[in-house]
C-alpha cells in the first residue's frame, strides 16, 4: 500500500519539487526585499531598450501582502513588470490598482478606467500600485503556548512548549468539465512559508510538512502546502489510495523568552501552469514493467505461502513433541518415585543385613561360649569318670573286706590278728572311697559349671537365633521392597522409553517442518532475487528511456521534456532503492538470508535433537533390559530371603529346645551333686564306724554275734553299693559320651555360625553398596525428572515461539497478499483505469492555473504570471 501511494504521489509531489526550491529560496530573503520595495517605488531609473523578439508581451506580477503578527492585512502593494518582448512603442495593459507609479523609468501612461496605455518606446515597464481586492489565498498564523491558543502579543517573552501553525485557505476556484460533468476546480497554488529562529531561544524544533536547516547560530524552518489541491484532484475518491497533500505547515519547539522576527510566505501557481499533459499519453511500457513487478510479487507471495506451510507443519509437529515430553516427564517421575522406593528398600535391606550380621555375631559368640562350657563339661565328666572308677575299686575292696570280715568273724576267735589286718585294709579302702567321693564331688561341681555354661550358651544361642530370625524377616521385607522398587523402576524405564519414542517422533516431525521452513526461506530468497532481477531490467529500460529524453531535451529543450525527465529520474532512483533492498546486502535480501540461516540452524538443531533422542532410545532400551535383569535378581533375592527366614525360624525353635534341654541337664547335674554330697556323708559315717570298730576290737569277741549279723548286712550293702557304683559308672560314661557329642556338635555349630557371620557381614557390605547405588539411582532419577521438567518448560517456550513464528509467517503471507492485491494489483489497475481519470483532473487543474495569470488584471493579448509574498510582522 505504501509503494502504491508513492507511485500516485510522485505524479503530484515530485513534479512540483523543482519549482518549489526556487520559491523557498526566494522566500528566505523576501522580507528584506519586500520591505525595501515601497521605499524604492519613486526612484526613477533609465529605461532599458531591447531588441524585438517574437512573441506576445508578458506581465510578471508580484503582490506584496503586508500583515500584522495577528495575521490581519495592513496593505497590499503590487509590483508589475511588463516585458516588452516585441520592443513595441506602446503597451496596453489592464490594472485595478490605485496610485500607480513608474518605479524604474520615465515612461508615461494614459488611463481609461482599468486600461493603461504605456508609451514604452521599446522598453520594459516597471510600475507599482496598491489594492484592496480580496486575495486568492488567505494565510493565517496561529500561536499556541503549552497547548493553549494565545495572541502573539501575549506570547512575547513567555517560555514553554510553543506551536506555530500556518493555515492556507484557497479562495479561487473555477468550474471545469470532467467526464461530461461540471466540477469545481481550485486554482492550484503552492504556498511556501519560511521563518528564521534563534538557537538561543528555540530548541527541540519539530516540523510538520516542512524542513529545518541550521547554520549553528539560527534555525531556518521552511514548509510547503497545496491548499485545495486534494479536492481538485479528488484523491480521496480513489479506492485504496491514502494520499493527503498538506494545506497547513506547523512547527513545535521548546522556547525560552519567546521572540520571532518577521516571517515570509510565497504563494504561486506558476509550476502548475507549466505541467505538460497534452497529447495522448502512452502507458504501455509502464504497464509492461509493472507486469514484471507483479510477476516478482507473485513469486514473493509463493515464497511466503511456502514459508507459512512449513511453519504450520512445524507447529503441528510440536504437538507430538509436547506429548512425548509429557510422557517422558511422567515416565521420569515414575522412575524417580521407583528409584526413591528402591533407595528406601535398599536402606531398609542394609539395616536388616546389619541386624542379621550383628545377630550372627552374637550367635557365634554364644556358640563359642557353649563350646567352652561343653569342653569344661567333658573335662568334668573325665574327672567324674575317674572318681567313679576309684569308687568302684574301693567298693570292690570293701566287698572283699566284708567277705573277709565275714570269714574273719567266723574265725574271730581264732584269727584276731587277721581281723586287725582286715580292719586296716577296710580303713584304707574307706580312705580311697573318701578320695573317690571327693573326686566325684569335684566332678559334679565341674559338671555343674559346664551345665551352667551350656545353659548360658543355649540361652545366647536362642537369643541369637531369635535375632537371626528377626534379621531374616527384615531381610525378606527389604528384599520385597527392593523387588517392588526395581519393578517400579522397570515400569518407569518402560514409560521413559515410550516418552523418548514419542519425543523422537515429535522431533522427526519438527525436523520435517523445519526442512519445509528452510525450503520456504530459500523460495523467498529466490523470489526476491527474481523480483530484483526483474526490477533491474526495468531500471535499465527506464535509464535508456531517460537517456533518450535527455538527448531529445538537448536537441529541443522544453518544459514538458524537463518535467518528464525529472519525473523519470526520480522514479529510477526510487526503483534503485527498492532493488538495493532486494540485493543480498539489502534489507529485504539480508532479512531473507537471515531467515534462511535461522531456518537452517533450526533444521540442524532439530537434527541433533533427533539424533540425541535416538541415543536416548538406545539407552532407555539398555536401562529397561538392565532393570529387567535386576528385577529378576530382586525377586530371587526375595525368594532366598523367604527361605532364609524359614530356616532361621527352625534354627530359633531348635535353639529354644536346646536351651530347655540344657536347663534339664543342669537340673540333673544339680541332683547328681546333691547325691554325691549325701554319699560323702555316708562315707564319713563309715570311716567313723570303722574307727569305732578298730577301737572296739577288744570287745569284738563279745559282740561277734552282733558283728556277724552286721557283717552279713555290710556285705549285702556293699554288694548293693557295688552294683550302684557300677550303674553310676555306666551312667557317667553315657553322660561323658553325650558331653563329647555335645562338644563336637557345638564345634560344628561354632564353625557354621562363624561362616554364617562372615556371610551376613558380606551381605551387609553388599547391601551398603546396593543402598549407595540405589541412592545414586534415586538422585539420578530426580535429576532426570528435573531435566525433563526443564525440557517441558523449554518446550512450552518453543511452542510459544513457533506459534509466534506461525502467526508472524501468516501475517507476512497476509501482508504479501495484501501487498499483491492492494498494492501491485491496484497499481496496475490504476495504470489501466484510475490514472487516465486522474490525468483529466490534472489537465483541468493546469488549465485553471494557466487561466489565473494576474491579480490586478491583464489584457487579452498579453500572457502573464503572478506570485504573492506575505510578510508578517515579528513580535
Amino acid at each position: 500500500m505504501k509503494n502504491y501511494r508513492k507511485v500516485i504521489a510522485s505524479i503530484t509531489a515530485v513534479v512540483l519539487s523543482a519549482g518549489a526550491t526556487g520559491s523557498i529560496a526566494y522566500a528566505k530573503t523576501a522580507d528584506k526585499e519586500s520591505a525595501e520595495l515601497p521605499a524604492e517605488a519613486g526612484t526613477p531609473a533609465p529605461a532599458a531598450s531591447r531588441t524585438a523578439e517574437d512573441g506576445a508581451a508578458f506581465k510578471d506580477e508580484t503582490v506584496y501582502v503586508m500583515c500584522s503578527n495577528d495575521s490581519s492585512v495592513k496593505n497590499i502593494i503590487v509590483s508589475d513588470w511588463l516585458k516588452n518582448t516585441g520592443a513595441l512603442t506602446s503597451l496596453s495593459d489592464v490594472s485595478t490598482l490605485s496610485g500607480i507609479e513608474n518605479v524604474k523609468g520615465y515612461e508615461s501612461f494614459a488611463q481609461s478606467g482599468s486600461t493603461l496605455d504605456w508609451a514604452a518606446n521599446g522598453s520594459d515597464i516597471y510600475y507599482k500600485g496598491t489594492s484592496t481586492k480580496e486575495l486568492p489565498v488567505g494565510v493565517t498564523v496561529t500561536y499556541f503556548l503549552d497547548g493553549r491558543e494565545i495572541s502573539p502579543a501575549e506570547l512575547k517573552g513567555k517560555s514553554g512548549k510553543v506551536t506555530i501553525r500556518w493555515t492556507y485557505e484557497n479562495r479561487q476556484k473555477v468550474t471545469k468539465k470532467i467526464n461530461g460533468e461540471d466540477t469545481d476546480i481550485y486554482v492550484p497554488f503552492m504556498a511556501a512559508s519560511a521563518a528564521v529562529l534563534s538557537t538561543d531561544k528555540f530548541t527541540n524544533v519539530d516540523v510538520t510538512n516542512g524542513k529545518v536547516v541550521s547554520d549553528g547560530e539560527k534555525l531556518i524552518v521552511v514548509g510547503i502546502a497545496f491548499p485545495g489541491l486534494n479536492d481538485s484532484l479528488a484523491l480521496g475518491d480513489i479506492e485504496g489510495l491514502d494520499v493527503s497533500l498538506p494545506d497547513t505547515f506547523e512547527i513545535t519547539a521548546d522556547v525560552t523568552g519567546f521572540e520571532m522576527n518577521s516571517s515570509v510566505t510565497v504563494v504561486s501557481n506558476e509550476i502548475f501552469s507549466q505541467l505538460g499533459l497534452d497529447g495522448d499519453l502512452d502507458f504501455s511500457e509502464l504497464t509492461d514493467k509493472l507486469n514484471e513487478l507483479s510477476d516478482g510479487a507473485d513469486q514473493l507471495l509463493d515464497g511466503t505461502a511456502a514459508l507459512y506451510d512449513g511453519i504450520c507443519a512445524l507447529s503441528d509437529g510440536t504437538g507430538d513433541l509436547t506429548d512425548g515430553i509429557d510422557k517422558l516427564l511422567d515416565g521420569s517421575l515414575t522412575l524417580k518415585n521407583g528409584a526413591a522406593e528402591l533407595s528406601t528398600g535398599a536402606s531398609a535391606l542394609a539395616d536388616g543385613a546389619k541386624t542379621l550380621s550383628d545377630s550372627t555375631g552374637k550367635l557365634s559368640g554364644g556358640v563359642q561360649s557353649a563350646k567352652d562350657g561343653s569342653a569344661k563339661l567333658v573335662g568334668g565328666f573325665t574327672q567324674v569318670s575317674s572318681g567313679s572308677a576309684q569308687l568302684t575299686d574301693g567298693i570292690g575292696q570293701a566287698a572283699d573286706g566284708a567277705a573277709a570280715l565275714s570269714t574273719g568273724i567266723d574265725q574271730a576267735k581264732t584269727g584276731s590278728d587277721a581281723l586287725d589286718s582286715g580292719l586296716a585294709q577296710v580303713s584304707e579302702g574307706a580312705a580311697q572311697l573318701s578320695e573317690g567321693a571327693q573326686a566325684l564331688s569335684e566332678g559334679a561341681g565341674a559338671l555343674m559349671d559346664g551345665g551352667a555354661q551350656v545353659s548360658s550358651g543355649a540361652s545366647q544361642l536362642a537369643e541369637g537365633a531369635d535375632a537371626l530370625d528377626s534379621g531374616a524377616a527384615s531381610l525378606r521385607s527389604g528384599a520385597d521392597e527392593l523387588s517392588a522398587g526395581i519393578t517400579s523402576a522397570k515400569d518407569g524405564a518402560d514409560a521413559l522409553a515410550v516418552g523418548i519414542d514419542s519425543a523422537k517422533t515429535g522431533a522427526d516431525a519438527l525436523y520435517a517442518g523445519s526442512t519445509q521452513i528452510s525450503d520456504g526461506a530459500a523460495a523467498l530468497s529466490g523470489g526476491l532475487t527474481s523480483a530484483g532481477e526483474s526490477l533491474d531490467t526495468t531500471i535499465a529500460a527506464n535509464e535508456q528511456a531517460l537517456a533518450a529524453l535527455q538527448a531529445l531535451y538537448a536537441q529541443s529543450p522544453s518544459e514538458e521534456l524537463a518535467v518528464a525527465a525529472g519525473t523519470l529520474q526520480q522514479t529510477i532512483e526510487a526503483q534503485k532503492q527498492v532493488s538495493a533492498a532486494m540485493k543480498s546486502d539489502g534489507q529485504l535480501g539480508a532479512g531473507a538470508a537471515a531467515l534462511q540461516t535461522g531456518a537452517d540452524s533450526l533444521n540442524a538443531g532439530l537434527g541433533q535433537l533427533s539424533e540425541g533422542l535416538g541415543t536416548a532410545q538406545t539407552g532407555a532400551a539398555a536401562l529397561t533390559q538392565g532393570l529387567t535383569t535386576l528385577d529378576e535378581g530382586g525377586k530371587s533375592l526375595a525368594d532366598g530371603a523367604g527361605q532364609l527366614s524359614g530356616s532361621t525360624a527352625m534354627l530359633a525353635a531348635g535353639a529354644q529346645e536346646l536351651s530347655v534341654g540344657a536347663a534339664q541337664l543342669n537340673a540333673g547335674i544339680g541332683t547328681l551333686a546333691d547325691g554325691s554330697g549325701s554319699f560323702i556323708n555316708g562315707l564319713s559315717q563309715l570311716s567313723a564306724g570303722l574307727g569305732q570298730l578298730t577301737a572296739g576290737s577288744g570287745a569284738l569277741n563279745s559282740g561277734l554275734g552282733q558283728l556277724s549279723t552286721g557283717a552279713v548286712d555290710l556285705n549285702s550293702g556293699l554288694a548293693q553299693l557295688r552294683t550302684g557304683s557300677l550303674s553310676l559308672n555306666d551312667g557317667i560314661g553315657q553322660l561323658f559320651g553325650g558331653a563329647q557329642s555335645l562338644d563336637q556338635g557345638l564345634a560344628q555349630l561354632l564353625t557354621g555360625s562363624t561362616a554364617l557371620y562372615g556371610g551376613t557381614d558380606t551381605l551387609y557390605q553388599s547391601t551398603l553398596k546396593l543402598s549407595a547405588g540405589a541412592s545414586s539411582l534415586s538422585d539420578g532419577a530426580a535429576a532426570l525428572w528435573g531435566g525433563v521438567d526443564t525440557l517441558k518448560t523449554g518446550s512450552t517456550a518453543l511452542v510459544d515461539g513457533i506459534t509466534q513464528l506461525k502467526d508472524g509467517a501468516q501475517e507476512l503471507n497476509d501482508g504479501m497478499m495484501t501487498f499483491h492485491d492492494e498494492g501491485i494489483a491496484k497499481i496496475t489497475g490504476a495504470i489501466d483505469e484510475q490514472l487516465p481519470a486522474l490525468t483529466d483532473r490534472f489537465r483541468a487543474v493546469r488549465e485553471a492555473s494557466q487561466e489565473y495569470n494576474s491579480y490586478s488584471g491583464i489584457s487579452d493579448d498579453m500572457e502573464g504570471s503572478v506570485k504573492f509574498i506575505y510578510v508578517f510582522d515579528g513580535t
